[in-house]
């Protein structure tokens, strides 16, 4: 490794650590914003380090480190701005962190109703559909779009309560959750799965369900695999029909899908920047799901298409993806990429101020999905997909129907006694 590139690799380590010290002592937790967009990329910019050169991988390009130490800086800016101007709410004694009285009986019937629906649904357009279960047109037609693919939102809300509700008493919330996971394998976006699981999973972290230690990364790393397990094996069977792929085969092909999936993001920034940047500045795409929204109810044209057509190869497949600060990079000009940084970080800070205050479980599956997306933030920006906009708008419609029936539920209650 030249002098200069591990200078950048250690520089961006140290920027990471002396961020996250201070992180912690303005907000007294780990669960921040920030916290949920660097350490993860942390722990993938290691191990895409030290896979490129090796195994056929690319090499990677150093410089391309540039972007996330500046994109961090000015992600940090609002989160010292709230920190220090709302010190009396951070350093307030707290004796709940949530409060999650949430009427579980009624989430629970419609969960099922739901999961049912998408299950027959499912059996149906396996008798029906041209495309085959498993691909990428079979998973658009289930529940890519339309009624389905809203519902199909509602389902990413519904999967961080249940794994968050979840406890012993409740094993069978489990149950719930392997279902909900199951029509998201259907729809055939790994991304979907792994964002609403990170996001329950923080829940548990933040109020001490769940401890962090190294045993929940390993598990998290297990859960990740199995996800591509799954997906890409019933993939391949259901592709080659009657023809018989043996496991190494297919085991050797889920690896490297595994390994490209990981360092996508990060080493296909890396690579963009060292053709000198193969997009062209589309702003607009960056605000897509606005658009979208805008255009759905007015019935403006055609939706604005938000996959990338750049592929670079990496050395075991193509990418199109640039990580968080690389697509936003890739999409505009200086200034719009220094607002819109600075916008999400602020977002971000006023909703998990706005959960210290009111403590609200319903806040609080907000502020974790976000969390989720930023979690994915080394693999891609993910606030241009609709359910940036449509994932809270459920969350605070399951708040306004189950207030509604908790309250006849304890008017009944009171007519009876």
């Amino acid at each position: 490794m030249e002098i200069m590139n591990f200078v950048l690799l250690i520089g961006i380590y140290l920027e990471i650590a002396v961020l996250g010290y201070f992180e912690y002592k303005l907000w007294n937790t780990l669960y921040t914003p920030l916290n949920f967009l660097m350490l993860p990329y942390a722990i993938v910019l290691l191990f895409c380090v030290l896979i490129c050169g090796n195994f056929g991988v690319v090499e990677f390009y150093y410089p391309s480190l540039l972007l996330w130490m500046g994109g961090l800086l000015l992600f940090a800016v609002p989160s010292y701005f709230f920190a220090l101007s709302h010190q009396k709410d951070i350093q307030m004694p707290v004796t709940k962190l949530i409060d999650d009285n949430i009427p579980m009986k009624w989430l629970n019937v419609f969960s099922l109703l739901l999961v049912l629906l998408f299950l027959l649904r499912l059996f149906r357009m396996m008798r029906t559909s041209q495309y085959l279960p498993g691909s990428e047109d079979f998973g658009m037609e289930f529940c890519g779009g339309g009624v389905w693919g809203h519902l199909h939102r509602l389902i990413h809300a519904l999967v961080i309560v249940y794994i968050y509700k979840y406890d012993n008493k409740h094993w069978y919330y489990a149950l719930m959750v392997i279902a909900m996971f199951f029509v998201t394998f259907m729809y055939g976006v790994n991304s979907w799965v792994l964002i609403p699981a990170m996001a329950g999973l923080s829940m548990r972290l933040f109020t001490g369900k769940m401890h962090l230690r190294v045993s929940l990364f390993i598990k998290i790393f297990v859960f990740a695999f199995v996800v591509f397990i799954i997906s890409y094996t019933f993939a391949l069977f259901i592709g080659r029909g009657d023809e018989a792929a043996s496991y190494d085969v297919i085991f050797d092909f889920i690896c490297k899908i595994f390994i490209h999936y990981f360092i996508s993001g990060i080493v296909g920034w890396s690579q963009d920047l060292q053709m000198g940047v193969l997009e062209r500045p589309e702003s607009f795409l960056v605000i897509a799901c606005v658009i979208n929204l805008i255009k759905a109810f007015t019935g403006g044209g055609d939706f604005v298409e938000i996959i990338n057509p750049h592929f670079i190869h990496n050395g075991i497949n193509g990418s199109n993806v640039r990580s968080f600060f690389g697509t936003l990079y890739v999409n505009t000009s200086i200034f719009e990429f220094i607002l819109l940084v600075l916008f999400f970080s602020a977002l971000m800070y006023m909703i998990k101020l706005w959960l210290m205050r009111s403590k609200s479980i319903y806040v609080a599956l907000v502020y974790f999905f976000y969390a989720g997306m930023l979690l994915m933030g080394w693999f891609e920006y993910y606030f241009y997909h609709l359910p940036f906009l449509e994932v809270p708008v459920w969350i605070f419609l399951i708040y306004a129907v189950l207030k509604r029936l908790e309250k006849k539920d304890v008017s009944k209650i009171k007519t009876d006694a």
